[in-house]
């Protein structure tokens, strides 16, 4: 899995603010507690000033600084259990002013060795599904939302099953796909007319995905189309556009909505082309929703782009009723 470098950057300076806060804390419980029994406060001084004493006095003397070490070592054990009887005295754990690290694999350096520790891992992926709430509606598009019921158990006369038998085998595929995603996942063609759940299911995989860590990028092709636009003719905020492009194509997971749907020119052609065919030369997966059938892919776009969504995606189809009209009689 590539990091996106803002997102872990965000992490980690959310572990910083996390330790720094948790030093505040630890330092407000040692004022709270100085003030009610100041022997602690005697204790904790002779601690962090004892051992360099001795030590210094023991290599001065030019002798053995073992005797030294090994009296400073008791001298400092019962100097720690006064201090702990003294803080169960006033109804608290022994360890109460101890520091500890949030996490004990890392020490709350985010590290683990020299690789990224869980614990960074588990904020990057929180900040990559709050990032992705923003754009897509993941608390009520997700798979445990999903309902069936919408969809008709009807056989459908040409294809010998019903929408809804067709939808299971569809919402088993999608689960699977986002349970076992990774760098060498399938692509995804999600087609059939409008209203039948591909958006919803897209949406209900990119919420799975980024629950595991891994960043999605979701956008129509329109506002894809729009953004390469802008970049290559200057005709907006070519900062952001430049952002977003790069967002496409270096997620981990891209999902194109509504593909079929932005003007047909060559340019448009040429962006969605490159961006697909890029994203294939890098083993990046991605999903493609369109109101098309592949028979037409060929007419709406170059050949080049129909053999590609064609040739190196897993198709699924979708049909039944519109279910947002089904939604608007209910």
């Amino acid at each position: 899995m590539a990091y996106d470098k803002k997102v872990l950057a965000a992490a980690r300076r959310e572990l910083e603010r996390d330790r720094a806060a948790r030093a505040d804390e630890l330092e407000a419980r040692r004022r709270e507690i100085y003030a009610r029994e100041p022997r602690v406060r005697a204790i904790d001084r002779e601690l962090g000033t004892t051992a360099a004493a001795v030590l210094r006095a023991a290599l001065e003397s030019g002798g053995d600084p073992s005797a030294a070490i090994e009296q400073l070592r008791g001298r400092n054990l019962a100097l720690q259990e006064e201090r702990a009887a003294l803080l169960q005295q006033l109804g608290l754990p022994a360890d109460y002013l101890t520091d500890k690290p949030m996490c004990a694999a890392c020490g709350d350096t985010g590290y683990a060795g020299s690789a990224v520790c869980a614990c960074v891992r588990e904020r990057y992926a929180r900040i990559l599904k709050e990032q992705l709430s923003d754009i897509l509606p993941i608390q009520d598009q997700n798979f445990a939302k999903f309902n069936m019921a919408y969809y008709s158990t009807r056989p459908d006369a040409r294809l010998g099953l019903s929408p809804r038998e067709n939808m299971e085998y569809n919402l088993d595929e999608c689960k699977a796909y986002a349970a076992r995603f990774g760098k060498d996942s399938p692509n995804l063609l999600l087609y059939g007319s409008t209203g039948l759940g591909k958006t919803f299911l897209s949406t209900c995989i990119a919420e799975a995905v980024s629950a595991r860590g891994f960043s999605v990028a979701y956008d129509t092709a329109i506002n894809i189309v729009a953004a390469y636009e802008t970049i290559k003719f200057g005709n907006g905020d070519g900062e952001a556009a430049a952002e977003r492009a790069a967002r496409y194509e270096r997620a981990d997971l891209l999902i194109i909505d509504d593909m079929g749907t932005e003007m047909g020119t060559a340019f448009t052609v040429s962006a969605l082309y490159n961006l697909i065919n890029n994203r294939l030369m890098a083993k990046r997966p991605m999903i493609v929703n369109t109101n098309l059938p592949p028979e037409t892919l060929g007419e709406k776009y170059s050949p080049a782009v129909a053999s590609r969504l064609l040739g190196e995606f897993m198709a699924l189809r979708f049909f039944g009723d519109d279910i947002r009209l089904l939604k608007k009689k209910m």
